[in-house]
């Protein structure tokens, strides 16, 4: 009879929290400010750093069909001390993002729509992963062998479009991700990330929010997404790795595997009170990971 009971609870339990939806329309109006305090460590070629910025987002203009606010970065900081690609990647994100200011268009239930200003982010983005890439060549002078400078800063120019930058103002780690969305427990969508597939599930409790994701690729997939980022980056090599990529695939040095956890607090106007996403990416043989925590200051 007890086991009974402790069943029934349980099922109750279960039923009650998957069966919990919240529809995440934030307070907005003219003169809204919030700002966002922002700490990201991140961990890839046996080095870390821990970067610090606010984000400050304000609702300058009111519309017919919703709003327009601007997003501000300051105060970033790093402890990377540049002996190293991470550190010196850190001092290039210090100096694209520091006083960068981004103006979005939302509709009138918060969702991103587009960025207004985009052709003047696009040229800070652009300048800034050229300058990465430069540093990436430098530091590993071997990788020339296998595809040309030129070529890889042709495919990330390519990649700024306007949908890929509106896409990143919305990543599990910003406090927009959920903005004008209703999630329901138990819910699986899939998003892309960094070109890559992911199969997400969501809980929720009260105005606690979780997901959890990860990567969704058949074989069929990862060996056309391989071929794709050769043909594009390394051309020369593209009918070799086509020839061979069935071998290489078995062998397991193509592995690529994301996962992802992330955390919503959200306060009793909607907007996200507190957050923590955690990254860890296998992408063949190599390992980073990330610790993104997010805290309202006002």
């Amino acid at each position: 009879m007890k086991k009974v009971f402790a069943l029934s609870i349980g099922l109750m339990m279960a039923v009650t929290v998957f069966g919990q939806s919240i529809k995440v329309t934030p307070a907005l109006k003219k003169g809204l400010v919030k700002t966002y305090s922002v700490t990201t460590t991140a961990t890839a070629t046996g080095q870390t750093v821990t970067m610090n910025v606010d984000h400050k987002y304000t609702i300058t203009k009111e519309t017919p069909d919703g709003y327009e606010m601007t997003m501000e970065t300051t105060d970033f900081k790093s402890d990377g001390d540049g002996e190293n690609l991470l550190s010196r990647m850190a001092s290039l994100s210090e100096q694209m993002l520091n006083g960068c200011k981004v103006q979005l268009r939302l509709n009138k239930e918060g969702k991103v729509l587009s960025i207004i200003n985009y052709e003047e982010v696009k040229e800070k983005t652009q300048a800034t992963a050229n300058k990465l890439i430069d540093e990436l060549f430098e530091a590993a002078p071997e990788i020339s062998q296998v595809m040309k400078k030129e070529q890889l800063q042709e495919q990330l120019n390519n990649e700024i479009s306007p949908e890929r930058l509106t896409q990143s103002m919305t990543l599990s780690s910003s406090p927009l991700a959920l903005f004008g969305r209703t999630i329901t427990s138990g819910m699986q969508d899939t998003y892309d990330n960094n070109m890559l597939t992911l199969k997400r599930i969501w809980l929720v409790t009260g105005k606690k929010i979780g997901a959890s994701a990860k990567t969704d690729m058949s074989r069929e997939d990862l060996k056309a997404f391989i071929l794709k980022q050769v043909e594009r980056t390394a051309p020369q090599q593209a009918a070799m790795i086509k020839e061979n990529i069935d071998t290489v695939l078995d062998s397991g040095l193509l592995k690529i595997d994301i996962s992802e956890k992330s955390n919503y607090e959200l306060d009793d106007d909607l907007w996200v009170k507190s957050m923590e996403c955690t990254t860890d990416s296998d992408m063949m043989g190599q390992k980073s990971g990330s610790v993104v925590k997010i805290q309202l200051k006002n």
